[in-house]
């Protein structure tokens, strides 16, 4: 509407002055930790993983940890604006470096010679620092520039939650050079210690221009389900993860039976990039084949064609005229 703001698909406004340019002033995406396409609980050892969606977390060497979708007690006060979720690391096998979460923001041309606020509300099972940390990442292939890093005064975190607030002036990127692969980022990082075990729950992120933070920006759970589809989207309903037996949501398709059959699958959302595509099977959990509900039997396929930004195309290896075939799929474009 003009000279209100911006409308989003709930009908709200969002006043001109609360966004950042033509988009919205959190360039954090899932901040509030609303949308966990992937599933609710992950254990990670001595490896990296995607949790809540858009929100990498690194066990650090050797470490193990157990991140998990905890559930904000009804009309609790002391994180405002009444959000569901947290986001919990639980760093159950101490390793030799550090832990953290950690959002990889698409295009290092974000806020790239600004001054920006990370703000976010967080607390520990004991005394324990996070050290805020932001980086410009210039990609991949190619001669790339080197990446800057800047380092924030740590923060000491107690068994109450607290707002945090960290202020960082962000370079300019004249004169640097991209990477050839389409994967240059700000990224935004919060270190935990390097040694021991503990709990560490993390809540409403926000990333913004300016030097003070400003009341955390609430989304909509459909306008942050469609900036995270960018990433990575699933044919499952959304509370079941993938490679689980869960007929919702699934894909079905009648074949022709032609040597040359195929269906071609459209994404609710454009991708970042060509994604890759894993198909499961909704009556099988970690199988490799999709069903056949004609003949109800389990059968092979094939991804064929190009995959594009867009869409994929699948067949039966053996299609049989006027059956009926049925899957499900996940599209990863992640940074």
């Amino acid at each position: 509407k003009s000279g209100t703001g911006v409308e989003f698909s709930d009908g709200t406004i969002q006043t001109t002055a609360a966004t950042n340019g033509v988009g919205r002033k959190n360039a954090i995406i899932n901040g509030n930790f609303d949308i966990w396409q992937r599933g609710t609980s992950f254990t990670f050892n001595n490896t990296n993983g995607y949790t809540a969606d858009r929100w990498l977390v690194t066990p650090g060497t050797g470490g193990t940890v157990v991140v998990s979708r905890q559930v904000f007690t009804l009309g609790q006060t002391d994180v405002p604006n009444e959000p569901t979720y947290f986001l919990r690391i639980d760093r159950t096998v101490a390793g030799s470096s550090q832990s953290y979460p950690i959002q990889k923001i698409e295009s290092v041309r974000t806020f790239a010679g600004k001054t920006v606020t990370l703000s976010f509300y967080a607390k520990a099972n004991t005394a324990l620092a996070c050290t805020p940390y932001l980086e410009q990442i210039f990609g991949t292939g190619g001669s790339p520039s080197a990446q800057v890093n800047y380092s924030s005064t740590a923060v000491n975190l107690t068994t109450s939650w607290q707002k945090f607030t960290s202020v960082v002036s962000l370079s300019s990127i004249s004169g640097k050079t991209l990477g050839t692969n389409n994967n240059d980022m700000l990224t935004v990082n919060c270190l935990l210690p390097t040694s021991g075990t503990y709990i560490f729950d993390i809540a409403q992120v926000q990333l913004e221009e300016g030097s003070t933070a400003t009341q955390f920006e609430r989304r909509t759970t459909n306008d942050e389900l469609i900036l995270s589809q960018r990433y990575y989207e699933k044919s499952y309903n959304q509370a079941d993860a993938p490679d689980t037996v869960a007929a919702g949501g699934d894909t079905f398709f009648v074949s022709t039976g032609a040597a040359n059959y195929r269906f071609t699958q459209t994404f609710n959302v454009s991708k970042r990039a060509v994604p890759t595509i894993n198909i499961y099977n909704a009556s099988l959990a970690g199988g490799t084949t999709i069903r056949n509900y004609t003949a109800v039997s389990d059968v092979a396929y094939t991804v064929v064609g190009n995959v594009t930004e867009r869409m994929f195309n699948i067949s039966p290896t053996t299609p049989v005229n006027e059956n009926m075939y049925a899957f499900h799929w996940t599209a990863n474009a992640e940074l």
